[in-house]
């Protein structure tokens, strides 16, 4: 007897609780965030104005982000840097920016 297997079956996802979740060291609401100043994560290379966090993945590994906010303004590339560590510490999810 031949056992056939189905090209159509697809591996169901790993359940939530075996999911690497993500967080950001330094939130915009810690007061240390704070107390380092409205211009923490952020540098100017060149023109544009880039974000440098770290995240902690599953809590003991940790990787060092680092891109552009591809603005020259510093009060939009403030707004970027806010916006997107919100998201990374609310939803637990790291979006990849292009």
């Amino acid at each position: 007897m031949l056992l056939t297997h189905s090209s159509s079956a697809v591996p169901s996802a790993p359940p939530a609780s075996l999911r690497p979740s993500l967080q950001v060291a330094l939130s915009p609401d810690d007061r240390r965030f704070q107390r380092l100043g409205p211009n923490h994560h952020l540098w100017r290379n060149g023109r544009f104005w880039w974000i440098a966090y770290t995240v902690i993945i599953d809590g003991w590994r940790q990787e060092r982000i680092r891109h552009s906010l591809k603005t020259d303004d510093l009060l939009e590339a403030r707004r970027r840097r806010d916006d997107l560590l919100a998201a990374v510490t609310s939803d637990g999810v790291l979006r990849r920016v292009s």
